[in-house]
């Protein structure tokens, strides 16, 4: 069985991520056609209505990448704390997607790959439900 079919939590966490973050997409769209660009509207509650729908997207997406942040940081890189894109492996200079867990996935120890997955695919839910909450 390859590694990716292994990395069941983390493809579920970024399932409900993209799930998420079409509600969001869903309700720029609304926003959109419902109160137009600029919530120039005559009504005082529909003024009222688009300003919070509208604040209520921005502040999900401005503060989305916040909640990418493992406390752990990177292993190796400890001081590098972004769970989806790091430094590479053997250099600062390259980059690499999962970088905790590629670094783990190195180690070929299956606990650790575990762990890794887990605390990884934790911040992708956090994040993906930050999406619905605000």
């Amino acid at each position: 069985m390859s590694t990716a079919k292994k990395l069941r939590r983390l493809h579920a966490a970024q399932r409900q991520l993209e799930t998420n973050a079409r509600i969001v997409e869903h309700d720029k769209r609304h926003l959109r056609s419902a109160y137009g660009e600029e919530c120039q509207m005559t009504g005082r509650r529909r003024h009222a209505s688009c300003l919070a729908l509208r604040a209520s997207i921005n502040d999900r997406v401005s503060k989305l990448e916040q909640h990418f942040i493992d406390p752990d940081g990177v292993p190796g890189h400890e001081w590098y704390k972004h769970a989806l894109i790091g430094p590479g492996p053997w250099t600062d200079a390259s980059f690499q997607a999962f970088p905790g867990l590629a670094a783990a996935l190195d180690t070929g120890d299956k606990g650790i790959v575990r762990q890794r997955e887990k605390s990884i695919a934790d911040i992708i839910y956090e994040a993906a439900w930050f999406l619905r909450e605000v």
